[in-house]
């Protein structure tokens, strides 16, 4: 009765904030209440950004919740100020509960705010796929917080982010740790790190308006525990396909203090097909071998319209030159490994999978263009206007527009009110934290 409350209540939103008024929000909460709300620096990013922390209550169990742990995924920044309002008195939601008196309650409201920053093109629409990925800064894999975590425990080496959750971590200890993403295409589903008594089913059987995901996960490794909800992989496992610069915070979290985690990905648009779990009529393999089409070449299409013009750039080490870079070796690894496993899979594939890889390729074709053409619009910004950089600009330009054309075409979608995002990360936090206080 009170998640129902709670979600009928959620107003309607219909853009982004920034990193910016997210902590505004959270700082006008602990000025209101400095009885119940507690506020404290947790570290600095590197551009020089306060990361902070926001405690609400004072019950037994500790859970901590961040958004923005990847700069292109904003639907934290709705959930996390509505969550820590409606735990405050004057929040005109149905109160809490047994909820607020069985956990402390941590924020943290970005984890990233320099690159959430490159981001805030598209945070005000329209919401669009053509210009989310013409406006989307991603930062490469080496510099995304959730997976810079050290192996050892040493803080050394890891950027300030890492150092400030780690921070978070370690004092709060946490009971749950909920870790708060979106994607683009499909539907929604979880990550936990461990099985608790009725969970799993619990989050499948979350009726939240959106469809739940019943293609592959996202991370290789992860074993389904019911439709829609994986058991997290462990960063060997990850490794084992992909390589990471470290341990994820899940792992860390879960080692040192025994935390369940919780993730939550909901997407921007939606597909019937992406939760379709019938035959395809295609063999798993050819699916495999199909995405491994669709990317091949899209990394010698970005470097011979780019490479050109690498030589003349005013700022070669800017965050779009890494993304682009990062981006590249991606498409390139990916395509390798599908068709090196592709052999593996003969039986026939779902719809669902079908779909998920098809559309795995297109958002990495608008990703890495989209990303080159981020880096030469700042170098057109800051006035470097050399026949190359403009040459460039004026091929990938074309570039984009064909792959955006063809991802339309193939997949036009259901953009996600932003509204259901929001209800579909609290469903799904205070679900977990209330299956959790009876395990």
């Amino acid at each position: 009765m009170i998640l129902s409350q709670l979600l009928d209540q959620v107003p309607e939103q219909t853009v982004f904030p920034t990193p910016e008024e997210v902590d505004e929000r959270l700082l006008a909460l602990a000025d209101r209440h400095p009885e119940l709300v507690r506020r404290r620096r947790l570290g600095t990013s590197r551009l020089g950004e306060e990361i902070h922390l926001v405690s609400i209550g004072s019950g037994p169990r500790e859970a901590l919740v961040v958004a923005g742990p990847h700069a292109n995924e904003p639907v934290g920044f709705l959930t996390v100020p509505y969550l820590a309002e409606s735990l405050c008195p004057e929040s005109s939601s149905a109160t809490m509960g047994p909820l607020s008196a069985e956990y402390t309650w941590h924020f943290i409201g970005c984890l990233d705010p320099d690159a959430a920053r490159l981001n805030e093109g598209w945070y005000g629409g329209p919401f669009t796929r053509r210009h989310y990925a013409r406006n989307l800064y991603r930062p490469p894999l080496a510099e995304q917080i959730e997976w810079s975590f050290p192996g050892d425990g040493s803080a050394a080496d890891v950027p300030p982010e890492t150092q400030a959750l780690m921070e978070a971590i370690d004092s709060i200890r946490p009971d749950l740790l909920v870790s708060l993403h979106n994607g683009e295409f499909g539907g929604v589903f979880y990550y936990v790190t461990r099985e608790v008594p009725g969970l799993a089913q619990a989050l499948t059987e979350l009726d939240v308006g959106i469809p739940l995901h019943l293609g592959d996960p996202e991370l290789p490794g992860a074993r389904p525990l019911a439709p829609g909800v994986f058991l997290a992989p462990t960063s060997t496992e990850v490794n084992a396909a992909v390589t990471t610069t470290g341990t994820s915070s899940l792992e860390y979290a879960a080692r040192r203090h025994g935390t369940l985690s919780l993730v939550v990905e909901v997407p921007q648009w939606s597909d019937p097909r992406s939760c379709d779990p019938t035959g395809s009529g295609v063999p798993l393999s050819e699916v495999l071998t199909g995405a491994a089409d669709l990317l091949d070449g899209v990394s010698a299409a970005i470097g011979t319209r780019l490479d050109p013009a690498t030589a003349t750039l005013s700022a070669p080490d800017s965050p779009f030159v890494r993304s682009t870079a990062d981006v590249r070796r991606t498409v390139d690894g990916l395509a390798t490994a599908l068709r090196a496993h592709s052999g593996e899979h003969q039986r026939e594939a779902t719809t669902a999978e079908w779909f998920g890889w098809q559309q795995t390729a297109h958002l990495f074709r608008l990703r890495g263009c989209g990303s080159a053409l981020r880096l030469l619009a700042g170098e057109l910004a800051v006035g470097n206007h050399s026949p190359a950089v403009r040459r460039a600009h004026r091929e990938l330009s074309e570039l984009f527009d064909q792959w955006a054309t063809a991802a339309e075409q193939a997949a036009p979608g259901r953009q996600i009110p932003l509204t259901e995002l929001l209800r579909a990360q609290l469903a799904a936090i205070l679900t977990t934290a209330a299956t959790l206080t009876r395990a």
